[in-house]
């Protein structure tokens, strides 16, 4: 059992879906604009589903990490929102901070693992884990304009937790 109530096979199914909709968001960067105005949602409210190649054009942090999720959770699996606990509709970092599991160790970090950054609760920032390259887990992260970027996860020093959702 899991923190998303799904069986091991679906856990691994919803990863591949979360960490494709990261991906996606990455190869179309220049089409992602970073926004903390209410467009951010867009992903999850148009129902952009990366699986049929479809991405948000609007988000920040918290926004593309939630429609990551969302794309493994929610349209994988009909999960409920246990990321934000907002039923889908918001949620920022500090919310991202109260939901999930905190993962103890990085040698535990999974795909589809939500890296939060900053000086403490609500935290700054956040990014999706991805993969690992070499032994340093990687993260796609929607910080700025120019984003979303391929980077390690300690590329910020100010981490302050890693948390699961799947």
């Amino acid at each position: 059992m899991s923190v998303s109530g799904l069986s091991r096979e679906h856990r691994i199914r919803a990863r591949d879906r979360a960490v494709s909709a990261a991906t996606l968001g990455l190869h179309h960067a220049p089409a992602i604009h970073y926004t903390q105005g209410a467009r951010r949602w867009d992903g999850i409210r148009l129902h952009k589903n990366a699986r049929l190649g479809e991405y948000p054009t609007y988000a920040d942090c918290s926004a593309f990490v939630t429609w990551c999720l969302w794309n493994g959770l929610h349209l994988g699996f009909n999960a409920t929102d246990h990321v934000n606990g907002a039923n889908w509709t918001a949620g920022y970092t500090g919310t991202l901070l109260g939901h999930g599991v905190k993962v103890q160790h990085v040698s535990n970090v999974q795909r589809a693992d939500a890296v939060l950054y900053g000086n403490g609760f609500p935290g700054e920032h956040t990014a999706l884990v991805v993969g690992v390259h070499g032994a340093k887990p990687m993260v796609i992260s929607h910080g700025s304009e120019a984003g979303p970027f391929y980077l390690p996860m300690d590329y910020r020093k100010d981490i302050i937790c890693v948390r699961r959702y799947i």
